[in-house]
């Protein structure tokens, strides 16, 4: 495939396009999530530490931590796919990796599979982008440094 796409640019531009696109919408979820933790945080963290039973303060720091990921991460995400330059493939690579630990924890916390299968299925789905994603990665570092 790859020689497919060297040997024909406008077809590399358009995949290229095409995966900035992908990676843009695949993060408004986050981004969205990130804000509305921002607007309703003592909610948030009540029916957090409702549901772990930890301390109201440790939730409100996972809660913080998690607002940052979902805002600060998904930003340089998408960074890295435009100006893979300016953003460390190490450091994305982290981002990806705390992405499918969160949903991993999130997902048995708030959706398990034998009380709420749809959101369960939801974020399974989001858990094998996350691991796509982690291919893209691979590959635009390749060619980011060309």
């Amino acid at each position: 495939m790859w020689r497919r796409l060297e040997k024909n640019p406008r077809i590399l531009y358009m995949y290229a396009n095409s995966q900035q696109l992908s990676v843009i919408l695949f993060f408004v979820m986050f981004i969205y999530s990130g804000i509305d933790k921002i607007c309703n945080f003592s909610k948030k963290t009540n029916v957090l530490s409702a549901k772990t039973g930890l301390p109201l303060v440790i939730g409100q720091l996972g809660m913080l931590c998690v607002i940052i990921l979902e805002l600060i991460g998904s930003a340089l995400m998408i960074l890295y796919f435009f100006k893979c330059k300016y953003v460390d493939y190490n450091l994305v690579k982290i981002i990806n990796n705390l992405f499918l630990l969160f949903l991993i924890v999130v997902t048995f916390l708030y959706h398990p599979p034998w009380k709420t299968p749809i959101p369960f299925l939801s974020n399974l789905t989001t858990f094998a982008g996350l691991l796509l994603l982690k291919i893209l990665l691979a590959e635009r570092n390749k060619s980011c440094y060309k």
